[in-house]
């Protein structure tokens, strides 16, 4: 994730639904509330460029796996 991102409103609504996922909601729920965020963001893009977002999102979170392991 690029740290250049900051808006202060986005910031600290994103922040807030972190803490909510990951410690008020069951964790069986989680990652059904970060595709629930994807669905959100599906009204406001072209179909073929939410396709190439969730490409992107997956390309992101497989190199995040691997950091983890190093």
């Amino acid at each position: 994730m690029s740290s250049e991102l900051y808006d202060p409103d986005l910031t600290q609504w994103l922040q807030l639904s972190g803490e909510y996922i990951g410690r008020v909601r069951p964790a069986a729920e989680r990652v059904d509330w970060m595709l629930f965020l994807c669905e959100q963001i599906k009204p406001f893009l072209p179909p073929e460029e939410y396709r190439q977002f969730l490409g992107e999102v997956q390309q992101a979170l497989d190199t995040h796996l691997q950091s983890l392991d190093q």
